[in-house]
């Protein structure tokens, strides 16, 4: 998707195993949509774990797209990015890389692990399930009872033999596909945002450790200061354009799916492993959601800080023609960056909080509609 320079490039194998993946993915994602109209769901229950793996699949569809879409857009981002990075040793120092860079990998390694040990758990879970019943079992007719990881319709048998070999590996692959779509574009959208967030906090501390010398390096500096913070606006709304969108249906898709699984644990399932699942899924969509609000507050302090930190340097021993540019400067910085949902609202931690009172308001209301019936 990305070609990074002409040394970049994807081998045969690489580009046989992802075509196979999509392919393997776009079959599965009909073959769940078409469930609806071929297959029959045996209670409520059954019909509210296909609306949430539906959802799931199709919030991890939207935010590939909308990667798919705007790769361009965030190829000349990253570039721009790499363009004014610190190249020295010793502005590398200023700009804390190593803790910077260990603060990101710290988040990025814990989402990608979590999000891939419920996967591997909804993956293995039906075949598991059914191989303690059949070991455990004391009937001397014991059967294996096969089961697939999701809900979806075939047009051959895929409840024995060559059919159910199938159907397990296909999901099997489409579930790993799936669930890398679903982390791969939120880390790279978090990535982004915290490469944008480093140079402003890196912008903040130069502000800080300003010292007048004379007019024409004040000016030289403030000019730098200028330049460099409009360049950050320019980016951190380039990628808010990108992700805008995927960003608002990935908070209302968020929203169903975590009041699917309330309603799956509360409702559907004893305290077992099929309840460690759906308590693994519930915490892995809360923290998916949290993480990019989280970064997006981050973005919004980030850039308010600017402003704070041009106020709060020696512009008292600069010249008169310094201070009137400042001024300046302190107005342009007095707009925070942030990504948005479709302009909607930004994305903080405040909506964050409004999502999960949203989700318990919906639940608290699909429970007692489920109680009279």
């Amino acid at each position: 998707m990305f070609q990074w320079d002409e040394n970049d490039f994807m081998t045969n194998k690489e580009k046989a195993i992802f075509l196979l993946l999509g392919i393997n993915f776009t079959c599965c994602f009909f073959a769940k949509s078409l469930f609806v109209v071929f297959g029959e769901f045996i209670d409520t229950m059954h019909a509210t774990q296909w609306i949430l793996y539906f959802m799931f699949a199709l919030n991890s569809c939207c935010k590939t797209l909308s990667v798919a879409i705007g790769r361009k857009k965030l190829f000349i981002v990253l570039k721009d990015i790499e363009r004014i990075f610190p190249q020295s040793l010793q502005e590398r120092r200023d700009f804390r890389l190593a803790h910077n860079y260990s603060h990101i990998m710290r988040h990025a390694k814990f989402m990608s692990i979590q999000h891939c040990s419920i996967a591997l758990m909804f993956i293995s879970f039906p075949f598991v399930q059914s191989t303690l019943e059949y070991l455990t079992s004391d009937a001397d007719n014991a059967k294996f009872v096969t089961r697939t990881p999701y809900i979806m319709s075939y047009p051959f048998d895929a409840s024995s033999g060559i059919g159910f070999i199938v159907a397990y590996v296909s999901q099997f692959f489409g579930g790993f596909a799936v669930s890398c779509y679903f982390v791969g574009s939120d880390m790279l959208l978090m990535c982004t945002i915290y490469l944008v967030i480093m140079q402003y906090n890196y912008l903040c501390w130069r502000i800080e450790n300003f010292k007048s010398q004379n007019f024409d390096k004040d000016i030289k500096e403030i000019k730098f200061i200028l330049e460099r913070h409009n360049l950050l606006n320019v980016v951190a709304e380039t990628v808010n354009e990108v992700f805008s969108i995927s960003i608002l249906l990935n908070y209302m898709i968020s929203i169903l799916i975590i009041v699917m699984i309330s309603i799956q644990i509360t409702k559907g399932s004893d305290f077992n492993l099929d309840m460690i699942k759906f308590v693994g899924f519930f915490t892995s969509a809360s923290t998916q959601v949290y993480y990019i609000c989280m970064f997006g507050n981050l973005l919004m302090d980030s850039s308010l800080r600017v402003s704070e930190s041009l106020i709060g340097q020696e512009w008292y021993w600069t010249d008169v023609r310094y201070q009137r540019m400042l001024v300046l400067a302190i107005a342009r910085a007095q707009r925070p960056s942030h990504l948005t949902a479709f302009k909607f609202f930004a994305i903080s931690m405040e909506s964050f909080g409004n999502l999960m009172t949203t989700a318990y308001q919906f639940f608290t209301l699909l429970q007692a509609q489920m109680e009279q019936v």
